[in-house]
């Protein structure tokens, strides 16, 4: 993962390479005001899948509310990014924008193509979450996360493209 954020880093405008990062052995997660509300990819082996996106990790409103400020730019960032990138419910309080890959493991052309797709992620994405940051109250960025702590689980629900 330290490849691909380096990548990533390498590939972003001057202005959006500040930000901050976690890795793990299966995850990275960049995020630039709250770790809430961070890009990230995952190599979720049991779904033999790669999956690069946008998470909003935060109490069920606070995410919820991000999913309906992100779903009126879904055609422009379909267009962008592809038809395949969806807005979802993920669990009964996060939700998430995110793409898919094969997973393999993470050799360096992968790990090049996995960082591309997130450098673009970012570049058309970023702007959009600083334009509609405005319109998440404060009081739901400052809330306590209850699913803080949790194990992750795949949650196939409800979709949220428009």
């Amino acid at each position: 993962m330290p490849l691909v954020r380096d990548q990533v880093i390498a590939r972003l405008p001057k202005d959006l390479r500040d930000m901050n990062h976690r890795i793990r052995s299966v995850w990275l997660q960049l995020h630039y005001h709250s770790p809430k509300v961070h890009y990230e990819v995952w190599l979720a082996r049991k779904n033999e899948r790669i999956e690069i996106g946008l998470h909003f990790e935060g109490p069920k409103e606070f995410s919820y509310l991000w999913a309906e400020r992100i779903a009126p730019y879904m055609p422009e960032i379909q267009a962008r990014l592809g038809s395949a990138v969806e807005l979802e419910e993920w669990t009964s309080s996060w939700t998430r924008l995110h793409q898919t890959l094969p997973y393999d493991p993470l050799n360096e052309p992968l790990a090049e193509e996995v960082a591309a797709r997130l450098a673009d992620t970012i570049v058309t994405l970023q702007p959009i979450v600083e334009r509609e940051r405005k319109n998440i109250p404060s009081e739901l960025e400052n809330a306590a996360d209850p699913n803080a702590g949790k194990a992750r689980r795949r949650f196939g629900g409800r979709h949220h493209r428009r």
